[in-house]
């Protein structure tokens, strides 16, 4: 196995939710970054073997976000794309999977990393497409909520969603408040120190 080596992160702001970016869609966030990480390195388009990103609330606006990221972002259409959702996971399994890649040989330059805009989350019909007859007309969808509710399938519900697993957890394992509370404290301080460069 060759070691693969993580260089150069690079992010764009980060925006609340309906907040200053709310009209920037999650591919143009990736591809403003995958450019702004070439022009960072001088790398050279045709030197990536594959984009992968993970992704969770998709539209058919950017199928693959990867692929198109990349080709948005300007590198050329021989350059791999792929989209991964392992929902609040779906970044760092993005860099996982580029450093396998890398590691068993299949590739040598991967980038990796997670795009999202939960702010253009898509309200969703399946009603639709044949047809609707009778009854309360077209129900919406919102893929927000949704996806949190139905993230464990039909056999293992997530009552309350996705959201509320940090506090069942604390709950079932009897995790001190207090304990959470600096851990909370410790990744923002992580996170400003990222951003402001430190």
């Amino acid at each position: 196995m060759r070691d693969a080596v993580i260089c150069e992160p690079v992010r764009t702001p980060v925006g609340g939710f309906g907040g200053a970016l709310r009209d920037v869609p999650a591919h143009e966030l990736a591809a403003t970054v995958i450019r702004g990480l070439l022009e960072r390195t001088g790398l050279p388009p045709d030197a990536v073997d594959d984009v992968v990103l993970g992704h969770c609330y998709p539209t058919m606006d950017a199928p693959a976000i990867g692929r198109v990221a990349a080709l948005d972002a300007g590198l050329p259409v021989s350059v791999n794309g792929v989209q991964l959702d392992r929902r609040c996971g779906s970044g760092l399994q993005a860099v996982l999977y580029a450093a396998m890649q890398v590691g068993a040989g299949a590739a040598d330059v991967v980038l990796a990393g997670g795009a999202e805009s939960m702010s253009n989350a898509p309200f969703y019909s399946t009603s639709m497409r044949w047809g609707v007859r009778g009854g309360p007309g077209v129900l919406l969808h919102d893929a927000l909520a949704r996806g949190r509710v139905t993230a464990g399938g039909i056999n293992f519900p997530v009552p309350g969603g996705m959201l509320e697993t940090a506090e069942n957890l604390r709950r079932e394992y009897a995790i001190p408040r207090a304990e959470l509370d600096e851990y909370a404290v410790r990744s923002h301080q992580r996170a400003a120190a990222a951003r402001d460069g430190g």
